[in-house]
């Protein structure tokens, strides 16, 4: 279910918010009122999509930079090192 939810979840929220913003422009009072909580709903699956999905590979793609970065500089550190040692 949450596999269904992943592949296809991200294009139903798309639909919905297009179909909020059709019915926020509309001139009429009732339908602009749905559009409203239409658009809050939507928004609001973003949102969780994002925290349960895009949030923890933002986490990890960061902690694999941060490694890197500390790995490269803790390397190039200590090669300079030697290489103050030799001359």
């Amino acid at each position: 279910m949450i596999e269904v939810f992943l592949q296809y979840g991200q294009w139903v929220i798309l639909i919905l918010s297009i179909l909020s913003l059709q019915l926020v422009s509309s001139v009429k009072h009732e339908t602009r009122l749905s559009g409203y909580i239409l658009t809050g709903i939507s928004r609001f699956a973003g949102a969780l999509v994002f925290v349960f999905v895009d949030l923890p590979a933002f986490v990890i793609a960061n902690l694999i930079q941060t490694y890197i970065a500390f790995k490269g500089y803790y390397n190039n550190k200590k090669a300079g090192e030697e290489k103050n040692e030799i001359v």
